[in-house]
């Protein structure tokens, strides 16, 4: 990589920290650290709602999947869009209502505190678990790009992740996923048609047939059936995404978060994908996996490589930060002031929260290195995890939002029934089949799915709440069906002037870089790119002191 590259890189790390820096003199309790005061506006939801499940992983996967399969690749991509539009038609204004800090405090409301805990408890692994495979995807593609050891680059994004996550809670995370959409958005875009001009206008036609289709082995339609609920499940009991949700300024913009992740679902992936079929005509793969990161060093001047390098990173962060907020969450919220400590004030809270942080971040990057360790393929690997754990632990927890007849035994019920079917499909698939058998891989995620729903709806209809549970259920859906007000002091944090300052700071540094500050990195790309940034940049914090002056205008004398 090229001197320029580095300083590009150097400059997005320090803009991070600078964000958590920024942000950690004003996270006084635990709301505020955990749900930002619950005033975040929709742009900024929505643009973290996807970064929060857009990470490396993603882009690196699927790139790889269209390179080997082609289009099949979106059409997996694509069963998000529906999954969102559900989420979002059905739980975003419930998720706001709830009035919570944690996606699984409300469950003793609910329910009761042994259920509050069993699914504290078991919905961590697989949290743990898929951040640790967004730090794989990383370390490859910086050692790809880098030359340097995976290890060494997955010990360094998630030590910068710990940092920053820990000093500026959710404000910190919300800020860093727009400047990192905002790279991701530039890099993912630039890649293809750069890609296209390359090859010409008739790449297409050097493509075999079976890569245009939609479908084809080993991914059929029933593996895209089972991958949509995959996909639903994954999003509708995502911790960080339901944070969103519940952190939104009140019922609408919980919604408009959720509408506005969906367009960027539709629009985005595309590029990925696409930029990983074309390659197949013009790049040859020892692993599919690094196909990405060789079109980009191939192709991008000095700076815009490195700001590529930025953009990779910048999803992953954006997804692990998000992770470790939302763990640290339930384990402060939920674990240490329910069980130990239940008078601990917010400076105390705040205090365990970034503790408990950073002892998340360290034991995820522990389960990157050992993925990294017995060479466990990422794509597989991820499917096992979800399969296992995401219906067990998600469907009783979005039943407890939809239906108040179920009880707590027919909570726990589902849950049991489904890990034991995730277990059993796990045990066969290790002891009798090779590894990566797509018809199985469907078969262990819809059947688990399937009984747990079954078990549920069982329950709900056979064994329904009665006396006290009924009561508190009645009392917990009466609530859900109120609308929720504006956060008290909504407004009081502007995310816009930093999210300009930092977006102006970066395009500095490429217009620099582009008019040849550094040997060799002159650039009519890098400095266009660099303009735009800072132009963007300076859009934001205009607009941002323009609207304070007339917020101040319009203020009630003496307020």
């Amino acid at each position: 990589m090229r001197a320029a590259d580095w300083v590009a890189l150097c400059a997005y790390f320090a803009a991070m920290l600078a964000v958590g820096v920024r942000y950690s003199r004003q996270m006084r309790s635990a709301e505020m650290y955990f749900a930002g005061g619950q005033q975040l506006p929709w742009w900024l939801g929505g643009t973290s709602f996807l970064m929060s499940y857009v990470s490396a992983l993603s882009i690196i996967v699927y790139a790889a999947l269209g390179y080997r399969y082609g289009l099949v690749a979106l059409t997996l991509y694509w069963t998000t869009i529906p999954a969102t539009v559900l989420t979002t038609w059905l739980l975003a204004a419930r998720w706001r209502r709830a009035g919570i800090i944690t996606p699984t405090e409300f469950l003793e409301t609910r329910f009761s505190a042994s259920v509050r805990q069993v699914f504290v408890w078991s919905g961590i692994p697989l949290k743990l678990i898929d951040e640790g495979l967004k730090i794989v995807a990383i370390g490859l593609f910086l050692a790809a790009g880098l030359h340097i050891s995976p290890l060494l680059a997955m010990a360094a994004v998630g030590l910068v992740v710990i940092l920053y996550t820990v000093l500026g809670g959710l404000w910190a995370v919300v800020v860093t996923d727009f400047i990192q959409f905002t790279l991701v958005t530039c890099a993912v875009v630039l890649l293809l048609p750069l890609l296209w001009h390359r090859l010409g206008g008739q790449a297409w036609r050097a493509l075999p047939a079976d890569l245009l289709r939609p479908t084809h082995a080993p991914y059929g339609w029933s593996y895209v059936g089972a991958f949509l609920v995959l996909s639903t499940l994954g999003l509708a009991g995502n911790w960080s995404l339901i944070q969103k949700f519940y952190s939104a300024r009140d019922d609408r913009e919980a919604r408009a978060t959720g509408w506005m992740a969906c367009a960027l679902f539709f629009l985005l992936p595309p590029f990925w994908i696409l930029t990983g079929l074309l390659a197949r005509v013009a790049f040859r793969a020892a692993d599919a996996q690094m196909i990405y990161a060789q079109v980009a060093a191939a192709l991008l001047p000095p700076g815009i490589f490195g700001m590529v390098l930025a953009a990779l990173l910048a999803a992953t962060m954006s997804v692990l930060a998000s992770g470790y907020n939302v763990m640290a969450a339930v384990l402060t919220v939920d674990v240490y002031r329910r069980l130990m400590r239940p008078l601990a004030g917010e400076r105390e809270l705040v205090w365990m929260g970034r503790w408990l942080t950073a002892a998340v971040g360290i034991i995820v990057l522990a389960i990157a290195l050992a993925v990294t360790y017995f060479h466990w393929t990422i794509f597989d690997t991820m499917v096992a995890a979800f399969g296992f754990f995401l219906p067990p632990t998600v469907l009783p927890v979005l039943a407890g939002l939809l239906s108040r007849r179920l009880s707590a035994a027919g909570a726990l019920a589902g849950f049991g029934v489904g890990i034991a079917a995730g277990a059993g499909f796990l045990f066969y698939q290790w002891r009798f089949l090779p590894r990566g058998s797509a018809g199985f891989q469907a078969l262990s995620i819809v059947v688990p799915a399937a009984l747990t729903v079954l078990v549920l709806a069982f329950a709900a209809v056979f064994f329904p709440a009665r006396r006290e549970a009924a009561a508190r259920a009645n009392e917990f859906f009466a609530r859900l069906g109120r609308p929720a007000s504006q956060a008290p002091g909504a407004g009081g944090i502007s995310p816009a002037p930093m999210v300009g300052t930092i977006l102006a700071a970066m395009g500095v540094v490429l217009a620099l870089l582009g008019c040849g500050a550094m040997p060799g990195a002159a650039n009519p790309l890098t400095l266009g790119v660099g303009l735009l940034f800072l132009a963007i940049g300076l859009a934001i914090a205009g607009f941002s002191r323009r609207h304070r002056a007339e917020g101040a205008r319009s203020a009630p004398h003496g307020a």
